[in-house]
């Protein structure tokens, strides 16, 4: 008997799926199988319609800001209905809520799961949230084939938790960077330093300590730019506003550089990428700005220092803390050009030897064809 390879792959928006992980889609679709891609209907989805071998399910039940009760049973009673239909080899599963409600709609449906956990995000980082969905997660989890992570704070979390056995556990190099498109950049020469942060515009990236760090660092007269570029997550509980941000433009603290899909460009024009997050899984802003030889700063948290190395290709920096991140812009600032041309290169090679897209889709795919093989034995 043939294995099932019918691959699903669920998430809380389109853009996600696209922007981090079309290429895996493709090259599964080029090894023979059928994908499936089940999300909400946003700006990305058209995209997926004209790839041949891919079929996209809108998702109607998907409240990604809800905690409804009423309203997570609708997801789940959704997700199992196109489960039934779809039969799938395998579904991987993406951010909390699907991992939640989408690994209990496939157990119901004998349907095999992973729960890939990017990054724990708002879920984790408050406390009552926390303990109610750790509670929920245990049961849910117990019942996939695998649970991946992008870093191995998180993964440990979970295994001390005892909300996943470290056998039932894999660790993932992040989502992959194109090092083509993110290429290495020519060295900026000039008297001028220029911090980037790319992020949506939301307080548990550390854009407040950025403003406290562009303003120490205003003071003292360091001819600096700090520019922010990212989207407003208005639904969010933690959104920052528009007119706070137009607030520090005014000021001329930051330069707001908006939203886009290709970021390469403002990467290639900066110096630094900042990113002060109070949590990540693997953040591709990072990566990208190694890929094109740039410093990088970010705090000492999960994700981030998978990424930096303290003194070798950025500086790490203590969490909720403008003062400090003020402290290793300065250090990076000072740095001679020489110091700054190595730490790029330090970065680009990191990339190149753990972080490609390549490397990422080559362990998808040998995972899915083991993983399916075993399946079938059984």
């Amino acid at each position: 008997m043939p294995p099932n390879k019918r691959i699903a792959f669920v998430a809380n928006t389109s853009w996600s799926i696209y922007k981090f992980r079309i290429h895996l889609l493709e090259k599964l679709i080029q090894n023979g199988f059928s994908v499936f891609v089940l999300a909400p209907r946003d700006r990305y989805t058209e995209k997926f319609e004209d790839i041949k071998g891919l079929t996209f399910i809108q998702l109607t039940k998907f409240r990604a800001k809800s905690i409804s009760l009423f309203h997570n049973l609708q997801l789940r009673k959704e997700l199992a209905r196109h489960y039934s239909q779809i039969r799938p080899g395998l579904i991987f599963h993406y951010t909390v809520k699907a991992n939640l409600y989408g690994s209990r709609a496939a157990a119901r449906t004998h349907c095999p799961s992973i729960s890939v956990f990017t990054g724990l995000g708002y879920a984790f980082s408050n406390s009552l949230l926390r303990s109610f969905v750790q509670t929920r997660l245990r049961p849910a989890l117990k019942k996939n084939i695998s649970n991946w992570f992008l870093n191995s704070d998180d993964q440990q979390l979970f295994i001390e938790k005892k909300l996943v056995k470290k056998e039932k556990t894999f660790l993932l190099p992040g989502e992959g960077v194109d090092t083509d498109r993110f290429y290495q950049a020519p060295y900026n020469d000039g008297p001028e330093v220029t911090f980037l942060l790319i992020a949506r515009i939301i307080k548990h990236k550390g854009i407040y300590e950025f403003i406290q760090a562009a303003e120490i660092l205003q003071r003292k007269g360091l001819p600096v730019k700090c520019q922010l570029l990212g989207f407003f997550d208005e639904g969010s509980r933690i959104a920052i506003s528009r007119r706070e941000v137009e607030e520090w433009q005014q000021k001329g603290l930051i330069q707001y550089l908006g939203d886009t899909d290709d970021v390469a460009p403002f990467i290639q024009q900066s110096d630094c990428i900042v990113l002060p997050s109070y949590r990540e899984g693997m953040p591709l802003s990072l990566l990208e700005g190694a890929s094109m030889c740039k410093g990088l700063i970010a705090t000492d948290t999960p994700g981030c220092r998978a990424i930096v190395r303290d003194g070798v290709n950025g500086f790490l920096c203590k969490t909720k803390d403008g003062a400090d991140l003020a402290g290793a812009m300065e250090k990076y600032y000072r740095l001679s050009a020489e110091e700054k041309r190595k730490m790029g290169l330090a970065g680009r090679e990191l990339v190149l030897e753990n972080f490609t897209r390549d490397i990422v889709t080559h362990i998808y795919l040998d995972k899915i064809k083991a993983l399916l093989a075993t399946q079938q034995e059984h």
